[in-house]
């Protein structure tokens, strides 16, 4: 087992050798001497360690993601390029501002508009500006509410903070009309964001990243008390908040399988570790209340690294996702490695088994997914694989009707008290012809509303009918 790990820190190589896999990339850096980043929350948040990474956007290219570090295990960058607020300088970009001198524009629009005040806060704000200065698709003061949601500030208030971020982000597109040079910009052309296999151990405690769906299975097998981690928000919390201290991590984030996101004339089919901000990026348009609910599930940090599938599969009852996916009578596929023993579904599940690469694949219904309080139909040696989702109504001629509700103390960044989805397909005599109820917060698992769905069903969609549908 190898002892030591690299990744990139503001463009140089940093070489990892003798620190717990379990801390977190936050103490790691601080550790380090590069104290820029604060923590706040140490559970994400309040974006004061808010940090930036290279990854791969839903279209495939490079792109930087705002972080969060405090819940983020350091070894999870093994082979990362990552970027704190120490590294946030562009010498390309200098202004005639002696002072501000070299500062990125996101750093100069701060300190010029009166943006920082005590500075707490201030690293973990240049760092979400700085991805949202190199996203093309921030268009609306909305957007910018959105890219900033995951950063707390108690003493400026946020006015000239977002001013700051309007001035930097039109200087950003002064600066690619003038054709400047940046060399952040010029790293991302450099970088492919691929990450490979990986390999760590410290007094005892093992990290391991697979590439491939097939060794991530003989790992998990031959690690039988190790934790799958993908995107670490859930896993985070356990390391911070409940001081646990895990002998063995394997990272699910490389494994090609779980990334893939496609679509079919009838289904999309999502990768376990497809991120939220992807599935935002590529769902939204064709699955409104998708969007409405990503744009308060945690904030941009969380849902840079959250993934649908550990949403799902930490089965809590109060998951954002899963009412959606209730509601869209969404399936999932398992696998494991074969054996000898044929797969045995548990009372009641549905499940189609097929061979697929030597792997054995079961899918099963959403609903069937969730079996008791926090427990899932995952049998041992089994991951979620994919999680497919139906496109379009139940059948031809019908119109639907798809929303999403969150009951929570804040707007953004809290769980919900109680959420619902609901989908209803009426013909066109308004009458409801299919319809899902899926809620979370209600009961010991995210559950369907069946008995409400059936007194809907056949009806006139109206107020008198909701109202007669209520008890």
């Amino acid at each position: 087992m190898v002892a030591q790990f690299e990744f990139t820190l503001n463009g140089r190589s940093v070489r990892v050798a003798d620190v717990s896999p379990n801390t977190t990339l936050l103490d790691y850096l601080r550790g380090s001497g590069l104290t820029g980043s604060k923590e706040g929350c140490a559970e994400g948040d309040c974006g004061a360690c808010s940090i930036a990474i290279i990854e791969r956007g839903s279209d495939g290219k490079p792109t930087y993601r705002a972080v969060n570090s405090c819940i983020m295990p350091v070894c999870l960058v093994a082979g990362r390029d990552v970027v704190s607020v120490e590294g946030v300088c562009n010498s390309a970009l200098r202004t005639p501002h002696s002072a501000l001198s070299g500062l990125h524009p996101v750093q100069r629009t701060m300190a010029e508009g009166f943006g920082s005040q005590c500075g707490y806060c201030t690293p973990g704000f240049i760092c979400s500006l700085f991805e949202g200065y190199y996203r093309d698709d921030l268009h609306t003061h909305a957007d910018l509410d959105e890219q900033l949601a995951g950063n707390l500030c108690r003493c400026t208030g946020y006015r000239p903070i977002r001013d700051a971020a309007v001035e930097a982000f039109q200087c950003g597109v002064r600066s690619a009309e003038c054709g400047i040079k940046d060399e952040f910009a010029e790293r991302l052309n450099k970088s492919d964001a691929k990450l490979g296999v990986a390999e760590y151990e410290f007094a005892g405690e093992k990290f391991l990243r697979p590439i491939t769906l097939a060794d991530l299975l003989r790992l998990k097998n031959e690690n039988p008390d190790a934790r799958l981690i993908a995107g670490a928000t859930e896993l985070g919390l356990d390391i911070t908040k409940r001081y646990k201290k895990f002998s063995t991590l394997i990272s699910t984030e490389a494994v090609a399988e779980l990334k893939e996101i496609k679509s079919t004339a009838t289904e999309w089919h999502i990768g376990a570790t497809v991120t939220l901000t992807e599935i935002e990026d590529r769902l939204a348009e064709e699955f409104s209340a998708f969007g409405d609910m990503l744009r308060v599930f945690g904030s941009r940090q969380i849902r840079n690294r959250a993934t649908m599938g550990g949403n799902i599969v930490t089965a809590s009852p109060i998951g954002d996702s899963a009412p959606c996916l209730l509601a869209l009578d969404a399936k999932v596929v398992l696998t494991k490695l074969p054996d000898a023993e044929t797969i045995r579904p548990l009372p009641g599940v549905r499940a189609s088994v097929a061979q697929n690469n030597s792997l054995t694949e079961r899918t099963i219904p959403i609903a069937d997914f969730f079996v008791s309080y926090r427990k899932t139909a995952l049998q041992p040696g089994e991951v979620l694989k994919t999680i497919i989702i139906p496109r379009g109504v139940s059948q031809p001629g019908l119109t639907r009707k798809f929303s999403w509700f969150k009951v929570s103390k804040r707007r953004e960044m809290d769980i919900s008290t109680v959420a619902g989805a609901f989908v209803v397909d009426l013909d066109s005599q308004n009458i409801v012809r299919h319809v899902r109820l899926g809620y979370g917060g209600v009961a010991a698992m995210p559950a369907r509303a069946k008995q409400t769905e059936a007194a809907l069903l056949g009806k006139v969609w109206s107020a008198e009918t909701i109202a007669r549908a209520l008890p």
